[in-house]
C-alpha cells in the first residue's frame, strides 16, 4: 500500500501522468475503486451468500445421501454373498439330503405300485375263474336241455315203435345221468 501511495504523490509533482499499466496514477482513483470492489463484494455476500450456502449445503447433502445408499447397497451385496456362499457350502448336503428322500419316496411307489397290480391281478383271476364257472355252469344247463330234447325226440320216435312208457322213461334216465355225470 506504501508503494501504491509513493507512486500516487510521485504522480502529484509532476505533471498529470496517465494511469500506468499497473498502478494507477492518481491516489483518489485507488481509493474509490477499493470502496467500490468492497462494495461489490459485500453485496454479492449479502445477496449472493444465503443462495450460495444452499448450494453448497445440498451438494454436501447429495454426497452424504449418496455415500449413505453406496453403504447399503455394500451391506446388502455382502448379505446376499454371504448367503449364496452358505447355499454354495450347504449344496452338497441338501443334495443328498434330497437323493436320499428321492430314493425313500421312489422305493414307497414301487411297493404301492407292486401291491396294486397284484391285487388287480388277483381281481382278474377271480372274476376271470367266476366267468368261466358261470360260462360251464351255463353250458351244462344248455347240454341238458338240447339233451333233454333230442332225448324227448328219441323217446317219441321208440314210443312209436311200440315201447312202452316205463321202457322209455328208463331209457330218457339212463341217458340224462350218463350225459349229466
Amino acid at each position: 500500500m506504501n508503494f501504491l501511495i509513493l507512486a500516487s504523490e510521485a504522480g502529484a509533482e509532476g505533471a498529470h501522468h496517465s494511469n500506468g499499466f499497473i498502478i494507477p496514477g492518481d491516489i483518489n482513483e485507488v481509493i474509490w475503486g477499493t470502496i467500490s470492489f468492497l462494495l461489490i463484494v459485500v453485496l454479492i455476500s449479502w445477496k449472493g451468500g444465503p443462495a450460495i450456502k444452499a448450494m453448497w449445503n445440498g451438494r454436501i447433502d447429495r454426497i452424504a445421501a449418496e455415500l449413505d445408499r453406496a453403504e447399503n447397497s455394500r451391506t446388502s451385496a455382502e448379505a446376499q454373498l454371504a448367503s449364496v456362499e452358505s447355499a454354495i457350502a450347504n449344496a452338497d448336503a441338501e443334495r443328498q439330503r434330497i437323493l436320499v428322500e428321492a430314493r425313500s419316496t421312489a422305493t414307497t411307489l414301487k411297493a404301492q405300485i407292486i401291491a396294486k397290480a397284484d391285487a388287480d391281478a388277483a381281481d382278474v383271476r377271480a372274476r376271470g375263474a367266476a366267468d368261466a364257472e358261470a360260462s360251464k355252469a351255463q353250458a351244462t344247463s344248455d347240454l341238458q336241455t338240447e339233451i333233454g330234447s333230442l332225448a324227448l325226440g328219441a323217446a317219441e320216435a321208440v314210443v312209436a315203435n311200440a315201447l312202452d312208457a316205463a321202457t322209455q322213461n328208463e331209457l330218457i334216465d339212463n341217458y340224462i345221468t350218463k350225459v349229466g355225470a
